[in-house]
């Protein structure tokens, strides 16, 4: 049943006419009820000045091998504070992020007891941001942000139009580059090989007090008449996805897969990030044979090269992980994709 579902649900929602109709009708909606979040951010935004920078809003659960990679990538790439909203995690994330913490670069809510995780932790951070930073990404912990000249994101981020509340970023999807089990590099590092084409799915970056309420991961509702997302081509995006998808400027890397190994892990948990994922899992045998079909097909070190342009950290983890290997390039053939 689960792969029947969503085998008509992403028909009707990559369908641009249904997605843009059923975006509207319910923006129509939720501007005509009222409710509590919404008449916070008004009332934060009058009491508050202009924010400045950029922060991030993530959802963690069980990432704590991953963490320290996911923070160094965005300090170099000009985030100023990082959200975690921890539920239910047995690993050792406190230790992997207390350096970060100390340092001021890491706000940690951890013990989150709001399930599913959102939209609860999104409408907590958008609060805590408006008036402290002009833009919150609202991303997931196998998502790193890559601009394409080399800017870091709050440089590309000024380019946006005072008139959009948000910019949409589409995935590129990386596969398991051939790995059993995890290996022992960072994840920018281990997982080089993509699709070849850009996902139509999106993830924003929202100016806080502009928002309305959470509509999904992908997709908020905005305070103001036909108000909406733009991709980086100015172009409005009507729900979660945008048609055709465009990555010249800006994208994110979304390691969805990584190890064959950390798939079947996470496949074999029930989801408490979102409503949906906590029905359905998306995480089935046949979709993880699907992305492994398509998502080794092309070599991509953008998010690499990305890094190592900006980072000036000189303890950073994922510079010495490329420096033990004897650079970007060595790194990416020594990486050498197994067969499963």
């Amino acid at each position: 049943m689960p792969s029947v579902y969503w085998t008509i649900r992403e028909k009707v929602r990559l369908n641009p006419i249904v997605g843009r109709s059923i975006y509207l009708a319910q923006c129509g909606m939720k501007a005509l009820s009222g409710n509590e979040f919404t008449a916070k951010v008004k009332d934060a935004e009058k009491s508050r000045g202009q924010g400045e920078g950029v922060a991030l809003c993530v959802r963690i659960r069980d990432e704590a091998p991953d963490l320290r990679e996911f923070v160094e990538y965005y300090i170099a790439a000009g985030i100023r504070q990082i959200f975690f909203y921890e539920a239910r995690s047995i690993d050792h994330f406190r230790q992997v992020l207390e350096p970060f913490i100390k340092a001021g670069h890491v706000t940690l809510v951890d013990d989150w007891p709001h399930i599913p995780i959102s939209p609860a932790a999104e409408h907590d951070c958008i609060l805590r941001c408006i008036g402290r930073y002009a833009w919150l990404g609202c991303i997931d912990a196998d998502e790193f942000v890559v601009v394409g000249n080399g800017r870091t994101i709050p440089d590309f981020l000024s380019q946006v139009s005072e008139r959009y509340p948000a910019v949409g970023l589409h995935w590129r999807f990386y596969g398991s580059n051939g790995h059993l089990k995890r290996p022992g590099l960072p994840v920018i590092l281990a997982y080089t090989k993509r699709q070849s084409y850009t996902n139509l799915h999106v993830k924003l970056f929202v100016r806080p007090e502009r928002v309305r309420l959470y509509r999904n991961p992908h997709s908020w509702y905005f305070r103001g008449l036909f108000s909406a997302a733009v991709n980086e081509k100015n172009k409005r995006i009507w729900g979660s996805t945008s048609v055709p998808p465009t990555a010249d400027a800006a994208w994110i890397n979304h390691y969805y897969y990584k190890s064959q190994e950390e798939f079947e892990r996470k496949a074999k948990r029930v989801s408490i990030a979102d409503r949906t994922p906590m029905k359905f899992n998306s995480r089935t045998p046949e979709r993880g044979a699907d992305y492994e079909r398509t998502a080794n097909e092309l070599l991509d070190l953008a998010a690499v090269e990305y890094h190592r342009g900006l980072c000036q950290q000189a303890d950073c983890s994922i510079c010495a992980a490329i420096a033990n290997a004897g650079g970007i390039h060595s790194a990416a053939a020594v990486n050498t994709p197994q067969t499963i």
